[in-house]
């Protein structure tokens, strides 16, 4: 199994962010859904296509400016606030902080929990008791990424086996794209499956949703909008 990693400027009952904010989920099963979003500063990976880089690039980012350490009590009252009823991990990738993802989960209960991450870390049994709802994003070779770096079989596997994921893939080529996302399919037993298409801009979204239509639909797989984008929110 692999170990979870330790971020090592963590102090224990806080967490590292980059930005905490009320809205709608935009992308996925639970698109459209009122909710709190922590974004959690830090990712494992780099890919050419993030839309978040100032929580890892630090080649264009300080991370002093960008993110700041809060205490886990701070954000339960904050959720608490925000009279929702979901709030949503993200990042970066949140998995660097499961200690912290644990509290806050414990905290905001009942609050139902979503976790966005890139799926190449094994969440501790602790948390997988206490998230209602995990949207792994596996990254493709669109990304930039080896494979070997992308892809963490063990991860995929037990966040699979929780029997509370959902697998959303960003495509930026359909043909090339859907084949790869088919392998990983098939090969890890992934399911449900959402295909998204990369863009930041209205224009870019709904042409790529509309390529994406007929291919998922023959495959059983379905397409995820980007609210966000198409509305101008957060």
């Amino acid at each position: 199994m692999n170990a979870p990693a330790v971020l090592p400027e963590l102090v224990e009952g806080s967490a590292i962010l980059a930005e905490k904010f009320e809205s709608f989920q935009g992308e996925g099963p639970s698109t459209g859904q009122r909710c709190a979003f922590i974004r959690f500063s830090r990712c494992n990976l780099k890919c050419g296509f993030c839309d978040t880089p100032e929580s890892w690039d630090w080649s264009s980012y300080d991370p002093t400016e960008v993110s700041e350490r809060v205490p886990v009590t701070e954000l339960v009252s904050w959720v608490r606030e925000r009279d929702v009823d979901m709030v949503v991990l993200t990042g970066g990738e949140p998995m660097l902080q499961q200690p912290a993802m644990a509290a806050l989960a414990c905290g905001v209960a009942p609050v139902r929990v979503q976790v966005e991450t890139n799926g190449t870390m094994t969440p501790t049994p602790e948390l997988v008791a206490l998230v209602d709802l995990w949207v792994v994003s596996p990254k493709l070779a669109n990304s930039g990424m080896s494979y070997a770096v992308r892809i963490r079989p063990m991860a995929l596997t037990a966040l699979a086996e929780t029997g509370r994921a959902a697998f959303k893939f960003v495509v930026t080529d359909r043909d090339r794209d859907l084949d790869e996302i088919a392998r990983l399919v098939q090969e890890y037993r992934l399911s449900p499956v959402w295909v998204m298409p990369e863009g930041t801009t209205r224009e870019k979204v709904l042409a790529g949703m509309d390529a994406l239509h007929g291919p998922a639909t023959e495959r059983g797989w379905n397409v995820s909008t980007r609210l966000h984008i198409l509305t101008g929110a957060r």
